[in-house]
């Protein structure tokens, strides 16, 4: 069935006249009787019992007309469920992030989201930067975050912010207030994230910056395992300030300075080119800036 004819003849049924109807749906007179008779010929039946310059509902067109209603209203309720969800009144946003991100700069980002819009489900999963890419491959995800550097031509990489990264060691360890030179460490046991980490990469490249060879290397599976072990002495590590300030807070953990100065590491946004972004994760994006 023709929804167009069916909205003129509704129209026709509800003013009781041609010529008003086609006012109301903005066509000529000649165009709503067009349309009327279309409708007849497709359906086979009458449904306006003509007499002169008037007309009447006939029992079929009568039937027609109460369908009519509850076909336009189900279209209605359609169009405000779309509208409700690109305004955010509804709907889901699936995060992927490295271990990290998802469980040291994100929280308060996802707390912010979820009262500025109560009625979107979120899920936030995490990874290590390899996993997370091919999350976002597979459509499982609607935004990415990552901190390593991704070599695929399929996705599009944006930085997103920086952090201070830290060598860490049971407190106590190195003497206070004394810078030691990066290759000093190189006796020492490494902690460090398995690979295709994110945070396994760049301490691979500050390493080898900094002329650090390690003698012997113990891998953990998250940066919080890196920081538990090295509060226990069983090695160091170099990790993200956000991850190891509550264990030097309390004193089991020292931040062991280094005389080549501070270290740094980028933290990427990505992005599926062609894919179309959802009102969610536009929205979302935009909140953490």
């Amino acid at each position: 069935m023709n929804l167009h004819l069916l909205r003129i003849f509704a129209a026709v049924v509800e003013q009781k006249s041609f010529s008003r109807a086609g006012e109301v749906q903005g066509v000529s007179q000649p165009a709503v009787s067009k349309a009327v008779r279309e409708l007849e010929d497709q359906l086979q039946v009458v449904l306006l019992e003509r007499g002169g310059r008037s007309f009447r509902t006939s029992e079929a067109g009568q039937m027609l007309y109460k369908y009519a209603r509850g076909i336009f209203a189900m279209e209605r309720a359609a169009i405000e469920a779309v509208q409700a969800y690109s305004e955010l009144e509804r709907g889901s946003l699936t995060i992927g992030a490295s271990t990290t991100i998802a469980a040291w700069w994100l929280p308060q980002y996802v707390a912010e989201f979820s009262r500025q819009h109560p009625g979107v489900r979120v899920r936030l999963l995490s990874g290590n930067t390899r996993q997370v890419a091919q999350w976002l491959l597979d459509c499982d995800i609607d935004v990415a975050l990552v901190e390593g550097v991704i070599e695929d031509e399929r996705l599009e990489v944006r930085p997103w912010r920086s952090e201070t990264m830290l060598i860490v060691a049971r407190a106590g360890s190195f003497a206070p207030q004394r810078k030691v030179h990066a290759a000093e460490l190189s006796n020492r046991l490494w902690l460090l994230r398995e690979p295709g980490s994110g945070s396994r990469s760049v301490v691979e490249t500050e390493m080898a910056r900094l002329g650090i060879t390690p003698s012997r290397t113990l891998e953990a599976g998250s940066n919080e395992i890196i920081v538990q072990m090295a509060c226990a002495g069983l090695g160091i590590g170099l990790v993200p300030q956000a991850a190891a300030a509550d264990a030097i807070a309390l004193g089991r953990l020292q931040a062991v300075e280094i005389a080549e100065g501070e270290i740094r590491r980028e933290l990427f946004r990505l992005r599926l080119p062609r894919r179309p972004v959802s009102q969610g994760a536009l929205a979302f994006e935009a909140l953490i800036g």
